[in-house]
């Protein structure tokens, strides 16, 4: 059991796992477990944009804010989310989005003039 341990060998990914885990808790913030089938933001942005389009807001909503979670300056899943929201008439979650997204996303003009437009 005393096997010396070298670079590339016996490695024990649960441990690597809760290194990764610790080292992305970032502010406390604790990100989110991914279920196996989306391996990357971008398969996730896709998910979303599928459910979107078969009208599965709820789903998609839940998918576009994984994707802020993890890239929080993706103006992409901030512009579906605020549609989205502007669809079903939710103008407070609208205005949450936008403020959220303009001091994420800084050099995106059209957010600041968007809630502008709402207020």
């Amino acid at each position: 059991m005393s096997e010396e341990r070298k670079v590339g060998q016996n490695f024990d990914s649960d441990e690597a796992d809760s290194i990764f885990d610790k080292l992305k808790n970032v502010e406390g913030k604790i990100k989110p477990k991914r279920q196996g089938k989306f391996d990357s933001i971008t398969h996730l942005m896709q998910e979303a944009q599928i459910l979107e389009k078969e009208n599965k807001l709820d789903e998609a909503i839940k998918l576009y804010k994984e994707v802020i979670f993890t890239l929080p300056d993706s103006s992409k899943a901030y512009e579906s989310l605020i549609n989205i929201y502007q669809k079903q008439g939710d103008v407070e979650s609208e205005k949450d989005i936008l403020q959220k997204a303009i001091s994420n996303c800084s050099k995106n003009e059209d957010f600041k003039k968007r809630l502008k437009e709402i207020n």
